[in-house]
């Protein structure tokens, strides 16, 4: 298994988009993953085998990106007063350095869990974020913080990402003076894509948004990620159902209306399917779509995502091309990766 992975894993590497001229000026890769959660029921695993358990079978296909980015699903603490919800999180400042040795260079930190023990437990993962070069966007001390961009520039490209949420505990949401997460309100994500077109080359939105276990969008979700990508957005990622939505193609840019848990402490047996997608810009423009596909049943991977080939891995690149379908789009599949090129 260790040979067949590590084969996969040079081979995703080797196809890496532009890897021919990684440091021409204008282009760039992303690789975007969904729920990062260390915590829940992954508590026990990470003190049996350290933090950076998550992400040893992925941390190369991340390392070879330009720019690798997730979805940051709760705090990083030691106090605070939960929020009185079914689900809270609070996660040991100490695993908090993994996420960079994991390869990750920003964190989208808009959803349902990182206001869970207030705003103490925001402040102490922004300045551990800070303290370690990983750039975040989506919540901060106040809104306008919140909606602040994260740029990021690699080979002469500046790459913009703005985070949002949309779900509930609307208490979470930040205001003029109070900390939070950013609210995905149209008009606003409208607003600062436009304002951060004006100094960026790319624009990348994240939404934590829809419902959970649901594959399909709903009706504003592509409302949403549609005004985005017209008021100036080059690729629009989305999290929150825990389980992969659909990809669409929107105007020449792409749209993953949810990418499904990444290393997550859930033991759900519903949500086992996920993607590590890779895109390659030059400058603003798409240039090619690389999906790896992921195994992510905590039973069986025990919290440690795993790219899978063969017959598992067509099986779920052919699940995400039968839900893309609907949206007017499907991937190209050989040897258990999906990809899309443009010229």
């Amino acid at each position: 298994m260790r040979a067949t992975l590590s084969a996969f894993l040079l081979a995703v590497c080797a196809a890496h988009p532009f890897a021919e001229d990684p440091n021409r000026p204008g282009r760039i890769t992303i690789a975007a993953v969904g729920d990062v959660m260390l915590g829940g029921s992954m508590a026990a695993m990470l003190a049996e085998s350290g933090a950076d358990h998550p992400f040893d079978r992925t941390r190369e296909i991340l390392a070879a990106a330009d720019i690798a980015v997730g979805n940051l699903e709760a705090p990083f603490g030691t106090r605070g007063t939960p929020f009185k919800k079914r689900f809270t999180f609070l996660v040991p400042p100490r695993h908090a350095p993994a996420l960079a040795r994991a390869g990750f260079d920003v964190m989208a930190l808009a959803n349902n869990h990182m206001m869970d023990y207030g705003p103490e437990p925001l402040q102490a993962t922004l300045r551990l974020l800070d303290s370690l070069g990983i750039a975040y966007s989506g919540a901060g001390m106040d809104a306008s913080a919140a909606r602040r961009p994260a740029v990021v520039e690699r080979g002469g490209v500046r790459a913009a990402f703005l985070s949002y949420s949309r779900v509930h505990p609307l208490q979470f949401w930040a205001g003029k003076r109070k900390p939070g997460t950013a609210p995905a309100n149209d008009a606003e994500v409208a607003a600062d894509v436009r304002a951060a077109r004006r100094d960026a080359d790319l624009v990348v939105v994240s939404v934590h948004w829809g419902a959970e276990l649901m594959t399909r969008p709903k009706d504003y979700q592509v409302r949403l990620a549609h005004a985005a990508i017209d008021a100036g957005a080059d690729l629009v990622l989305g999290h929150h159902p825990h389980v992969l939505q659909g990809l669409e193609l929107y105007k020449g840019k792409l749209i993953a209306y949810s990418l499904g848990n990444f290393a997550f402490g859930s033991g759900s047996r519903r949500c086992t399917e996920s993607i590590i997608l890779i895109t390659g810009f030059e400058g603003a423009k798409l240039s090619e779509i690389k999906v790896v596909p992921l195994c992510v049943d905590n039973h069986r991977v025990r919290y440690q995502p795993t790219p899978v080939t063969g017959e598992e891995g067509r099986r779920i690149l052919d699940n995400l091309n039968a839900i893309s379908r609907p949206l007017g789009f499907e991937l190209d599949v050989t040897d258990s990766i999906g990809h899309r090129r443009f010229d």
